[in-house]
């Protein structure tokens, strides 16, 4: 889907700064940003809607975006722990009966933040929720992060699904992600409208779909019940996308 930034875009982007005189000491760079903490998925109005907040590092509302890192990360919480998904993420006003994490933050504003990143998904959405055509986009990779034990632990989400295989369960395998940027019907951007982010059963809708074998089933994907923590548990998801 293609969209522009405009002058958010230029606000990004800075002159690139002379070069260091010979001789003389560069200075280290400082290591990649660590995601914020883990926060309730509840929109923060006294956030500024777009500014720097570091080098290469910026926020636009309650999402964090590394230009470095080429990543977005944002707050979201667990919203299921057991249950048939068709989606790994959704709006709070989206479908939550069948997503394993719901967030606060804005559509629109998590597609501008991928526009900074450079990326502006799919021109050819697939036809319907459940097209059996694997999405195309702008492959990305999906990781988590929650306070256990007073540290930040990292981990995929798929850690946290089951797939069924011939009636039985088992461990989902990795996953591949894609950004496809929803769509437009009506002149309205239906991931702002329906609320739907990341889909696990292929939805034209949603910003970023599954790209793995049984993306086309909505009888595959379920919570790995006992392995989440409690429903309500800030996640810091993080979003990067791939070279």
């Amino acid at each position: 889907m293609c969209w522009t930034t405009g002058t958010l875009a230029q606000d990004a982007v800075k002159p690139t700064p002379a070069a260091a005189p010979a001789g003389a000491v560069k200075p280290v760079p400082p290591p990649p940003p660590i995601p914020f903490a883990p926060r309730p998925g509840k929109p923060n109005p006294d956030l500024p809607v777009f500014q720097k907040i570091g080098p290469g590092l910026f926020s636009l509302g309650d999402i964090q975006i590394s230009k470095r890192a080429r990543s977005v990360s944002l707050p979201v919480v667990v919203n299921m722990n057991k249950g048939m998904l068709e989606y790994l993420l959704v709006r709070t006003s989206g479908k939550t009966h069948e997503s394993l994490f719901r967030t606060a933050i804005d559509p629109t504003q998590l597609q501008m933040a991928m526009l900074l990143l450079g990326v502006e998904g799919t021109d050819r959405p697939l036809s319907h929720q459940g097209d059996r055509a694997a999405p195309k986009g702008n492959p990305v990779d999906i990781t988590v992060h929650y306070l256990k034990n007073g540290r930040m632990v990292p981990l995929k989400p798929e850690h946290w699904i089951a797939r069924k295989v011939e009636d039985k369960m088992a461990n989902s395998e990795p996953l591949s992600w894609v950004f496809t940027g929803s769509i437009f019907s009506n002149g309205k951007f239906m991931a702002q409208a329906q609320g739907s982010i990341i889909a696990l059963y292929h939805d034209p809708v949603a910003m970023f779909d599954n790209a793995s074998p049984g993306g086309e089933s909505d009888r595959v994907w379920f919570v790995k019940e006992g392995a989440l923590p409690p429903i309500g548990t800030p996640i810091t998801l993080t979003i990067t996308v791939k070279n």
